[in-house]
């Protein structure tokens, strides 16, 4: 009888574990990603952004040769990343879609374009 106890109650506990594990959901968005900025006027740009939730809200920082930039306005929706950051008086734009360990998207800048290439830090 003790034996049929304990069994049932190790089992109890690993579903119990297994259904609250199951739960959580990975934001494919959330950490440290190297990106290269291609073909600005300056050339090539590489650096590193992060990007941090906190509930519902995305938060961000931008990590370059310039210094540290903060991520204004971030969204993130269905792996897609909107925000604006501000560089040399000017005002950016940045978008993109997470696909895995890789980043995708542009820069835009008083009509410009620039195409933005990143994968996650590890």
């Amino acid at each position: 009888m003790m034996k049929q106890s304990i069994l049932i109650f190790v089992i109890a506990a690993l579903v119990s574990y297994g259904c609250a594990t199951s739960k959580k959901v990975t934001d494919i968005s959330v950490g440290e990603w190297e990106y290269i900025i291609k073909d600005t006027p300056n050339g090539d740009m590489a650096g590193s952004f992060t990007i941090s939730k906190d509930g519902d809200q995305y938060s961000g920082v931008l990590h370059g040769e310039g210094g540290d930039a903060p991520l204004n306005n971030v969204k993130v929706e269905n792996d897609a990343l909107s925000s604006t950051f501000d560089y040399s008086g000017y005002t950016v734009n940045l978008t993109g879609n997470f696909v895995g360990d890789n980043f995708a998207g542009k820069v835009s800048v008083e009509g410009n374009d620039f195409p933005l290439t990143g994968t996650r830090k590890k």
